[in-house]
């Protein structure tokens, strides 16, 4: 029989090696839900077999227990005050990567890894430069022409490889993150097998075309250099300040003389968040809202670059990220979770025969720091993240370890059971609504219709939904002539404009979806619906006011309204 241990050791291996593979082509987000899937399943399975054997894991206290709950909280009453709570607790849709779900758990990867055994902690490690490698060589292969499993006959972004990922940022900012630790594999054994692992990482990041993480990587392996050789003492603050160096050049560079397009986008949507900061200092616009609080702020020269279409669901800085998501209480939680983390590293560095993973761990954290100061990382990025702090404050646990609370595993178990059934159901939504979007694409009104009725009942908030089933009504109207069934669709149409005006009142689209579906009973013969029409496309102008589609559309409903008496 296999022993609850034996069982934990498996999630934390799965959320090593298993979720940076997952992907699934029945989803519209394809990389992003089987990731959540398997990062949802490895942490019930682990939180029910620690609530069944509490001795599976260890007890006590983890140097990353405050800095983390401060942060939820901080997070959750944010959430509380945004324009958006759904939007601020579940996440944004295909990313679910910066709302307080997706970073609960990544707070659970820090705390799984934390308890563990010194063994189950060098073998972490160990999958962890594996994973690395294997994600790095299929990334070498993309870039060679061979994509045996996703069949891309050209790369995305310039021909920048994405690997299993499915972003070239994305799979720089992770083989960043994990560099040290196969450096280290190689440091240690000199051996064939190490120097294929570090090739392979060393080539996925180079594949990736992403200079952050290539910047980040270089200063990660100097970084490590110098922790595992010298004096901890001395060495660990020089290597904040060389990360604080290399995250300031990175900085610099974008600002400079001669920046591309993208650079100087940059610039602006930084702008932007400093702005959303000051118009909300203390709580911010709530995690995972800076699109929203973009389409309201973002500069005339933003949309010169890049035009009125672009947006940006992210500051590209993460200390603008917290301060435009949850003000600067929250950014005094983040500083307080960084401090643990170096703390931790201060600690783990002390005994001489853990150095060198400490050294590896912590040098890939702060690589993957100085990353995210140019640009955001996706969920399985974060969970990796944590799983390194995780095992990093592992290491320098000193007290002796006490059972943990049954009633509190037990808890657990049963948020991340609760958990899972929601990654579950909103994968199957998507799964749902991916194939009605084909059979409207092919003419297959009524397999549509009903597949769309079906994801909306399973997901009824989710706004690229009801926008997606309000685009196909128009299709299906267009395509018949009878009065009945016209009259069915428009009621259709109405009831989903209501959906997300009640669940996204503060959303633009909501009210540009609104307006639409007005001008939709206009067109149809129904002019008294022309008014409303207008109304709601101004309340998504005072939420969007750049968006020329919007404008335009706003400017064709007033002509066609009656002359003012």
């Amino acid at each position: 029989m296999i022993g609850a241990k034996t069982v934990v050791a498996g999630a934390l291996l799965a959320l090593i090696v298993l979720v940076p593979l997952a992907w699934s082509k029945l989803f519209i987000a394809e990389f992003t839900l089987a990731k959540l899937l398997v990062i949802n399943a490895a942490l019930a399975l682990a939180a029910v077999a620690a609530a069944m054997n509490p001795g599976a894991i260890a007890g006590g206290r983890s140097a990353l227990d405050f800095p983390l709950a401060a942060g939820l909280t901080v997070i959750l009453l944010s959430a509380a005050f945004s324009d958006d709570p759904l939007t601020s607790l579940r996440g944004r849709y295909d990313s679910y990567a910066y709302g307080a779900w997706g970073l609960l758990l990544a707070a659970a990867a820090a705390q799984l890894a934390a308890r563990g055994t010194r063994g189950l902690r060098d073998e972490t490690a160990r999958w962890l430069g594996w994973s690395a490698a294997i994600v790095g060589g299929y990334a070498i292969l993309q870039k060679l022409g061979v994509d045996p499993i996703f069949h891309l006959k050209q790369l995305p972004t310039g021909g920048r490889a994405v690997s299993t990922l499915g972003s070239p940022v994305d799979l720089g900012a992770m083989l960043a993150l994990l560099w040290p630790l196969a450096l280290r594999r190689f440091d240690i054994e000199r051996g064939a097998r190490s120097a294929l692992l570090a090739a392979l990482v060393a080539g996925g990041l180079l594949a990736s075309g992403s200079r952050g993480a290539m910047l980040a990587a270089a200063a990660g392996s100097a970084i490590y250099w110098m922790l595992s050789r010298r004096e901890p003492r001395t060495a660990l603050p020089r290597s904040l300040g060389a990360a604080a160096l290399a995250a300031g050049f990175a900085l610099a560079w974008s600002l400079r003389s001669g920046a591309s397009v993208s650079d100087l986008a940059r610039l602006e949507v930084w702008k932007a968040a400093w702005a959303a900061f000051s118009q909300r200092p203390w709580l911010g616009w709530g995690l995972d809202g800076f699109q929203d609080s973009f389409r309201l702020l973002r500069s005339d020269a933003f949309v010169s670059l890049l035009g009125s279409g672009s947006y940006q669901a992210y500051p590209h800085n993460d200390f603008l990220h917290v301060l435009s998501g949850i003000g600067v209480v929250g950014a005094a939680a983040y500083a307080w979770l960084l401090f643990a983390v170096c703390r931790a590293a201060q600690r783990a560095l002390q005994p001489e025969p853990g150095r060198g993973l400490a050294a590896a761990l912590f040098a890939g954290l702060l690589a993957l720091w100085i990353n995210v100061a140019l640009n955001p990382v996706a969920l399985e990025v974060l969970v990796l993240a944590a799983v390194c702090a995780g095992l990093l404050a592992s290491a320098s646990a000193s007290s002796q370890p006490r059972a943990p609370s049954q009633h509190l595993l037990a808890a657990f178990a049963a948020l991340a059971l609760v958990s899972l059934v929601h990654a579950a159901v909103l994968a199957r939504a998507d799964a749902v609504y991916k194939r009605g979007a084909k059979a409207s694409a092919a003419g297959g009104f009524a397999a549509a219709r009903a597949d769309f009725a079906r994801a909306r009942k399973m997901a009824p908030c989710e706004l690229a939904y009801i926008t997606g089933e309000v685009n196909a009504v128009g299709d299906w109207i267009n395509a018949t002539h009878d009065i009945p069934q016209r009259l069915a669709l428009l009621a259709l149409a109405d009831a989903d404009a209501g959906a997300a005006l009640s669940c996204h009142p503060r959303q633009s689209m909501s009210h540009y979806v609104a307006a639409g579906v007005s001008r939709m009973h206009a067109d149809l013969g129904f002019r008294d619906r022309l008014p409303q029409a207008v109304r709601e496309f101004d309340r998504a102008l005072a939420l969007d006011p750049k968006f020329e589609p919007l404008l335009s559309a706003r400017r064709d409903a007033a002509r066609l309204l009656p002359p003012a008496r």
